[in-house]
């Protein structure tokens, strides 16, 4: 079985051994089957706050504590759940400069989930702003450049249009990567981008 919650239960099991009580003793005293107190002192199980709260008592430790616990190994999934909701949301405008922006923002800025501070967060919504920057920049120059060479001002808008679908397939791509990575709770997402956020 995978270990779950093994900080939780090495803080069960050391204030069960300070006290002097066997794990039985303790199972006896919180009122809770035996085979649940080895489980949570070997991690594999995640116990319910209710019980949580009667070995608090019973072991005279802060139930908060243990309820951190808990918490801290429950942070890392939610997080990545969360900046996943946000990578995908850049799709719903990828194929408009800056405005592709507006969603992964308030996604990031009202998720409780995501920390301000979140690195990958920011690295993502940088990335859109860089690709909005760059697009436009890159459609304007084979615009002039057209223009200046060829003397044809309709074949500045074809060469600029195929440019434009080039930068959007990109940036898909480029989503669609992160997704996975993401999927596989990488955290080093994005390392060509730097955090402009």
């Amino acid at each position: 079985m995978q270990i779950e919650n093994s900080s939780l239960g090495s803080k069960i099991s050391n204030s069960r051994k300070k006290l002097g009580l066997s794990q039985e003793a303790l199972a006896e005293r919180a009122n809770v089957s035996l085979s649940t107190i080895q489980r949570i002192e070997k991690g594999t199980v995640k116990p319910r706050s209710f019980t949580i709260k009667i070995l608090a008592e019973t072991l005279e430790l802060d139930a908060s504590e243990l309820f951190s616990d808990l918490v801290d190994k429950q942070t890392p999934k939610s997080s990545f759940s969360a900046l996943k909701r946000m990578n995908l949301y850049t799709l719903l405008l990828v194929f408009i400069p800056f405005i592709n922006l507006c969603i992964p923002f308030i996604v990031w800025k009202k998720s409780k989930e995501i920390h301000p501070k979140e690195n990958i967060a920011g690295k993502m919504l940088s990335f859109q702003l860089l690709w909005s920057i760059l697009t436009i920049i890159g459609i304007l120059i084979s615009i002039f450049l057209t223009n200046l060479i060829t003397g044809q001002a309709g074949l500045g808008g074809y060469i600029a249009n195929t440019l434009y679908l080039l930068a959007v397939v990109f940036n898909v791509f480029v989503i669609v990567k992160t997704s996975s990575q993401l999927n596989k709770e990488d955290k080093n997402v994005l390392s060509f981008v730097p955090n402009l956020f």
